[in-house]
């Protein structure tokens, strides 16, 4: 079994697409077809069902997700180890994302981080905000980057509201309200929603209860995905309506269509989380960066 074997399987199963994961990783298509292949040849069990050329996680792909991510983060947590205490770099800061913030915020943060601390070493993990929160806890991150968090989250961890995003409701192509420009909350209450795992984003479940009962209905939720990848395509299969932030209408959405919330007006926050709030100086350098960057970035 190869460590890029391993990523190669995680960035399919995020992104619910071959195709899309192998254009994310700049490989070609059929080399991460047979990668993934000679990885489940490996261990013997499928990892995916493949119909009608879309891919989907068997039972054993959906227990083996978390654990490889766990083994890639465990890797770059002890290289990092292994450079700061043996290797020149003197300064480090090891970041958890979710795919969503890369390009606009995190990476600019990055960059202007490194204006003012030229010898920064920066590890970058992208991961779903249980795993993110977990790390935090073990000491393996620094910085989680992530959106929603539960109360009880909000207790343990030290919070930071970066910005706040516009929610929109993510239709099948061919839904008859996938037309208009904006629709109303309470025009949503016969529909089957398609939601994030509460057990992966914590927080996630009780955010769209508690916006739909402000409308006086509860939300049918008939699915529940482990990465907005899976979410995106389970809605473009026709398996429901979701809502997300309006910002994720940048990541590849075929078959789907976002359409902005207008009564009432929903919001996601931002959030950098931190294990204390007793922070070194390289972690608040960032966080600053972070505000600045995400302000500008969100639809607010």
């Amino acid at each position: 079994m190869e460590i890029h074997q391993i990523r190669y399987f995680v960035a399919a199963a995020d992104e619910g697409s071959v195709s899309r994961a192998a254009e994310k990783l700049y490989i070609s298509q059929p080399a991460l077809s047979r990668q993934i292949a000679a990885l489940e040849g490996e261990i013997g069990i499928p990892l995916f069902d493949r119909i009608k050329k879309r891919i989907y996680l068997t039972d054993a792909g959906r227990f083996f997700l978390p654990r490889a991510r766990q083994i890639l983060c465990d890797l770059e947590t002890n290289v990092q180890k292994l450079r700061e205490i043996y290797g020149q770099s003197q300064q480090s800061l090891r970041i958890g994302f979710i795919t969503p913030f890369l390009d606009d915020i995190i990476s600019p943060s990055i960059k202007a981080i490194r204006k003012i601390h030229k010898d920064l070493e920066v590890a970058l993990f992208e991961l779903l905000p249980q795993a993110q929160l977990d790390r935090l806890r073990e000491g393996n991150l620094d910085i989680a980057i992530l959106g929603n968090l539960s109360e009880k989250d909000h207790s343990e961890f030290a919070v930071q509201k970066l910005a706040k995003a516009k929610m929109a409701v993510v239709f099948p192509g061919e839904h008859a309200l996938s037309k208009r420009k904006q629709v109303n909350l309470s025009e949503l209450q016969n529909e089957n929603f398609v939601s994030l795992s509460n057990d992966l984003f914590p927080g996630r479940r009780s955010f769209l209860t508690r916006i739909c009962r402000s409308k006086g209905f509860e939300p049918r939720i008939t699915e529940e995905c482990d990465s907005i990848g899976l979410l995106l395509s389970e809605v473009a299969n026709d398996g429901g309506i979701a809502l997300l932030p309006n910002h994720t209408s940048k990541l590849p959405h075929s078959g789907c269509v976002f359409v902005k919330l207008k009564n009432p007006v929903v919001y996601a926050e931002v959030y950098a989380v931190t294990l204390n709030s007793q922070m070194s100086q390289i972690q608040k350098s960032f966080i600053d960066q972070l505000k600045n960057v995400t302000i500008k970035v969100m639809d607010t």
